[in-house]
């Protein structure tokens, strides 16, 4: 049976709707920024009432997926979703699993390394030149108070994904990332100047396209900081990842 065609439970249909109107962007190539046409054309040919159709593009403007402008000019267009959409929706989920900051620096364990490993196979000279800016900006911050040091490690994290050119990655690593940045957790004292190094280690097997070289540092990098704190700050460590907080780091990053 036709998928559109089906029987649709009615409480369904707006979330049946949202889907219908995204296959269509995919099918007929549109970007974002490209409309979709206007409510009165949408409403006939998606067989669905004004209401329902309201719907569906409410579900689809919250998912950052599409944005609708009032007025003769309007009308729903294709939007671009950041990682911010996948990392509030995976807040709401975690929050309710008792994810701890443990739980987070488990997974960057797991993760971050294969994507340093992917990054020195799939870096662009661009993407080099971004990560020297990372250290160079780290070098300069070192030794001074406030946040500005760990602002540019949490750049250069997120560069080190954006090295890796995958979609998947480039999406998961920056929501576990403001989970990471929701609990109030420091370098070690004195520490630093050897986060500093780790990184700056990482970067050049990045730029040799050694991926075993950036998958081992990674990987040792993230374990020096989970014992750091289990030594010097170990109740961090426990804190709960909340929803409302990584929403609000979340909402204070700059939009993609």
């Amino acid at each position: 049976m036709d998928r559109n065609k089906r029987e649709i439970p009615r409480g369904s249909l707006p979330a049946h709707t949202a889907r219908r109107i995204m296959r269509d962007f995919t099918d007929k190539g549109l970007k974002p920024g490209d409309g979709l046409a206007d409510e009165a054309t949408l409403v006939e040919r998606y067989g669905v009432s004004r209401g329902t159709l309201r719907e569906a593009l409410r579900l689809l403007s919250f998912l950052g997926a599409v944005t609708v402008k009032p007025g003769p000019q309007g009308g729903p267009r294709l939007g671009l979703p950041g990682p911010a959409v996948v990392g509030s929706a995976l807040g709401m989920v975690v929050q309710y699993q008792g994810a701890t900051l443990a739980t987070v620096f488990e997974a960057l364990h797991a993760v971050e390394p294969s994507v340093a490993a992917l990054a020195a196979t799939c870096r662009e000279d661009s993407d080099l030149a971004l990560l020297d800016e990372s250290v160079e900006a780290l070098r300069a911050t070192e030794r001074k108070r406030g946040p500005e040091y760990t602002e540019h490690a949490v750049a250069y994290t997120l560069r080190v994904a954006e090295a890796s050119h995958n979609a998947v990655l480039g999406t998961i690593v920056p929501a576990l990332v403001a989970m990471n940045r929701t609990v109030p957790w420091r370098y070690p004292e004195g520490g630093r100047p050897e986060m500093t190094e780790r990184v700056q280690a990482v970067v050049e097997a990045i730029r040799h396209r050694d991926s075993e070289g950036a998958s081992r540092h990674t990987r040792r990098m993230i374990e020096w900081l989970i014992d750091s704190l289990r030594s010097h700050q170990p109740a961090y460590l426990e804190r709960r990842i909340l929803w409302p907080d990584l929403d609000e780091v979340l909402s204070s990053s700059p939009r993609d």
